[in-house]
């Protein structure tokens, strides 16, 4: 029995669309197909989800508890310097980009950032769940810039800003390597991390 087979139903939609969204978009996404694929009814959809549009929200919130997780928790929550995690981080993201692009056949970007640049001007839902979610990665970001100033790695300065700066890099970094199908624009922003965090 596979791992997909072992999830329950609502389980099997959600990790089905998650791919499925991640790999094609929203609009490219079925129901039918996201049914068929992830073994389920037609009518099992519906008695969990209201529309394809809860299923989107339900599957990115899932993706955002699995990264939080494997990239944030698993880095940011550790004791240390606050310029290694930030580096470590960066890191992470780029060896999950990898895994990723070795499974699929290629790079896929960001989940969250790819969502955003289709529907957050279709659908409010999906806007306000992303922007939540990009404001929870941000927090994360700047609570490393505190401890990093804290410990003298980076002089003081305005942390918010630094960590907007940060994501919105990574984020645009992410969209070239899906573009390029390369991840060494992503490996190339490392340092822009860097010198962002150092204020430069």
């Amino acid at each position: 029995m596979s791992a997909a087979q072992t999830l329950d139903t609502r389980d099997r939609l959600v990790h089905t669309a998650s791919d499925l969204i991640w790999e094609r978009s929203f609009q490219a996404t079925g129901v039918d197909e996201v049914c068929q694929r992830a073994d389920a009814r037609k009518g099992s959809f519906y008695y969990y989800f209201k529309s394809k549009t809860d299923l989107a929200v339900a599957a990115i919130e899932s993706f955002w508890a699995m990264a939080r997780a494997r990239l944030f928790d698993g880095v940011f929550g550790q004791e240390g310097s606050g310029l290694v995690q930030l580096e470590a981080f960066v890191d992470g993201m780029i060896g999950f980009q990898r895994e990723v692009a070795d499974a699929k056949g290629g790079v896929l970007g960001c989940p969250f950032g790819n969502l955003g640049q289709e529907m957050a001007r279709q659908d409010e839902h999906i806007r306000t769940t992303l922007d939540a979610i990009f404001a929870e990665q941000r927090a994360y970001l700047e609570q490393t810039l505190d401890r990093a100033v804290a410990q003298g790695e980076i002089p003081e300065g305005d942390n918010a800003r630094r960590a907007e700066n940060i994501l919105a890099l990574m984020q645009g970094a992410m969209l070239m390597t899906k573009v390029s199908n390369d991840l060494g624009a992503f490996e190339r922003a490392r340092g822009a991390v860097l010198a962002i965090a150092r204020g430069a």
